[in-house]
């Protein structure tokens, strides 16, 4: 263990070396998917626990309406739709119906007590986001695979996507993340240093030099984002003609 944690924080400092052990060990695939959900359990404790202490306490009034204050104002900003101003004070006035509907329906008494039925939410929340997790390991690593492959390179695909799990390790920053003012750093940082390590490990099990790596990494991002600008493009015009 001792042996295997070393070599984990070895990837860290990018150590070719450690790169090499940690592909030469047994069962690459399985431990790539261990090390994907054990570092976002461990990176999102803190988050779970300010989320059950939430979910255990009563709702009140105030936290409701300004929770859908929140959402009702960032509909007003980016929603053309509701930014007409009898829309908005029509969605004002519904506030006052709004809340105290609410606030009744979470009283209502539920099979379980709220303490357990609060800490499965919470459990189901936290487990899911490492469910998440894997999804994005496994879909954005087929993406930079096949950028590789049209780049020159090539890998067989467990044994790639054991490699690049190192990524994650980076991000045990964000257990720090809920923490006012450097949580936020302390996780992009981490974000920032998992992309690097990702570059690395893409390169040790590609054969890809470091610029051509850089490239299959970033370039289905960037695909990604434009895409996105496109949908989110089309949508906003959508809304211009229909209203």
């Amino acid at each position: 263990m001792a042996n295997l944690a070393n070599v984990l924080l070895r990837t860290l400092i990018l150590d070719a070396k450690a790169y090499q052990d940690w592909r030469e060990r047994p069962n690459l695939f399985l431990r790539g998917i261990a090390l994907i959900v054990v570092v976002t359990l461990v990176a999102s404790l803190i988050s779970f626990a300010v989320n059950l202490v939430n979910r255990v306490q009563p709702v009140t009034p105030a936290e409701v309406d300004q929770e859908i204050r929140d959402a009702m104002e960032m509909q007003f900003q980016w929603n053309p739709a509701w930014q007409d101003p009898q829309m908005r004070q029509m969605m004002e006035q519904t506030l006052d119906v709004i809340v105290p509907m609410v606030v009744e329906i979470s009283r209502i008494r539920a099979p379980l007590p709220q303490g357990v039925s609060g800490f499965f939410q919470a459990a189901g929340n936290w487990l899911s986001g490492a469910a998440g997790a894997l999804g994005g390991w496994l879909f954005y690593g087929a993406l930079v695979l096949f950028t590789v492959n049209l780049l020159g390179g090539g890998a067989r695909l467990r044994e790639f996507y054991g490699m690049v799990a190192l990524y994650a390790i980076p991000g045990l920053l964000a257990f720090f993340q809920p923490v006012d003012c450097i949580g936020p750093l302390l996780a992009f940082v981490g974000t920032i240093w998992g992309i690097v390590v990702y570059v690395k490990a893409t390169s040790e099990v590609t054969g890809l030099d470091g610029v051509r790596s850089t490239i299959a990494v970033l370039a289905p991002a960037v695909a990604l984002v434009f895409l996105a600008f496109l949908v989110v493009l089309a949508w906003v015009l959508w809304l211009v003609i229909i209203f």
